[in-house]
């Protein structure tokens, strides 16, 4: 399963000028099970938006989005594949606006999670 998500990853970034003004992509962490990725996950995008602002968020099996993240209407998934035991978290943060703007929203949930 985490392969295929890296790969899938991967091949998006490929296309990225064709898709979207711009990407921040990082690793947070490498942790046990799924659920307690997707619980680290909401609480991190639950804090990011009760400091900052944001729009809605939404969730599937093992990714959380946020949608409309300020400043700058950025989008966000964090994502929690797994295999076995082993679950790779991700966040991907995508937006139209600058890449300042970008990274400040990038680093703080970052920072949240790591603060977790």
């Amino acid at each position: 399963m985490i392969k295929q998500t890296l790969a899938a990853l991967a091949m998006s970034v490929a296309a990225l000028p064709a898709m979207a003004e711009g990407w921040s992509i990082n690793h947070l962490e490498t942790m046990g099970s799924s659920e307690a990725c997707m619980k680290k996950a909401r609480s991190v995008l639950n804090r990011y938006m009760f400091a900052h602002g944001g729009g809605s968020t939404g969730a599937d099996t093992w990714s959380l989005y946020g949608y409309d993240l300020e400043p700058g209407m950025q989008d966000v998934v964090i994502m929690c594949p797994y295999e076995g035991d082993m679950s790779f978290a991700i966040v991907v943060v995508q937006s139209e606006s600058d890449s300042d703007t970008r990274s400040l929203v990038s680093q703080r949930l970052v920072d949240y999670w790591d603060e977790l």
